[in-house]
């Protein structure tokens, strides 16, 4: 199975925890246009994490769990134990994972105060560790990978956190290009990445406000990079994908797309909806999950249908949501 390939423009799908889950992940492979995705991060505490939890955690590690559709997945894990890091990246590879991604990126403040992702921008040499750990302890044919952010405070940090994961050992670096104490303000520094990508022996990803292809040229032009992860761009637009491998002259996957947006996230609605369907947690789950999905692209500034609107207000259970967005009446 091949994730990122140095010589090939890739798409990676980002982990956005309590976001991007099975279901959710489950709708973007059957919608298609990404090469991978990366797990929600599995939490490495005081204990190694046992695969059969990783399972519970990330049901779709070993194949697709709604839908038929596959889209390769690589388990992400945080913590800030090297020893237990390694040995939860083997119970991964047990729980199916064919590569592996240590989180040096998120600024949730209950993971910065057990002292993960983010956290450890302050410390290079701890990333080091922990990386070479990974690196070290999984066969050579499991790729080991690292997300980070710009550093804590400063852009310029970029250079010692990037070299430090090199230095253990990482396959390659995905760059959210902003620091922790920026969160997810607009506006990145595609500067600094720029720099670490001319310097680097590693492939580096691009992470940050892709919304458009529009944004993806700029950020090809601005860095040189050539692979690049999105997150809530695709929130926004479930088939950005597709718009970019055209804009980029990448083989065509899919004919069948709609033009207008309003369309588009009716689609995928309708799709997620079908694919889930009453196999949730519970039958609320799936027009919760919905209306926050919603409620996030109205915070992005996309108007959404007023159908669409109203449907998942109204709806209760995944196949009344369904009926709904089909116009029947209730």
């Amino acid at each position: 199975m091949t994730f990122l390939d140095p010589n090939r423009t890739t798409l990676v799908l980002a982990p956005m925890e309590g976001v991007m889950d099975a279901p959710m992940r489950a709708l973007i492979a059957d919608l298609g246009g990404f090469h991978y995705g990366v797990s929600e991060f599995v939490r490495v505490g005081v204990a190694v994490v046992r695969a059969e939890q990783i399972l519970r955690e990330i049901p779709d590690l070993r194949g697709p769990v709604f839908g038929r559709v596959t889209l390769p997945l690589q388990l992400q894990i945080l913590g800030d134990s090297p020893e237990f890091m390694a040995a939860t990246a083997v119970e991964g590879c047990i729980a199916g994972a064919r590569a592996v991604d240590i989180n040096f990126g998120c600024p949730a403040p209950t993971i910065l105060r057990r002292s993960g992702g983010a956290a450890l921008l302050r410390t290079p040499c701890a990333i080091t560790e922990i990386v070479r750990a990974v690196r070290d302890t999984l066969p050579a044919v499991i790729p080991v990978s690292a997300k980070m952010r710009l550093g804590w405070e400063s852009p310029n940090e970029i250079d010692a956190v990037a070299r430090a994961a090199e230095d253990g050992g990482a396959n390659w670096i995905t760059i959210h290009a902003r620091t922790k104490m920026e969160g997810y303000r607009p506006g990145v520094h595609w500067d600094a990445v720029a720099r670490v990508r001319s310097r680097s022996s590693i492939p580096v990803v691009a992470n940050g406000d892709l919304f458009t292809c529009e944004d993806v040229i700029r950020c090809i032009a601005e860095t040189g990079c050539s692979h690049f992860m999105i997150g809530r761009g695709i929130l926004k637009d479930p088939f950005l994908a597709h718009d970019i491998r055209e804009s980029l002259g990448l083989p065509s996957l899919r004919p069948d797309i709609p033009p207008r947006h309003s369309d588009r996230l009716r689609i995928a609605i309708e799709r997620y909806a079908a694919l889930t369907g009453e196999r949730a947690a519970n039958a609320g789950f799936i027009p919760s999950r919905v209306k926050q999905w919603v409620g996030m692209v109205r915070d992005l500034s996309e108007d959404v249908p007023r159908d669409v609107l109203s449907a998942v207000k109204h709806a209760r259970t995944a196949s009344e949501l369904l009926g709904r967005l089909r116009g029947e009446v209730y």
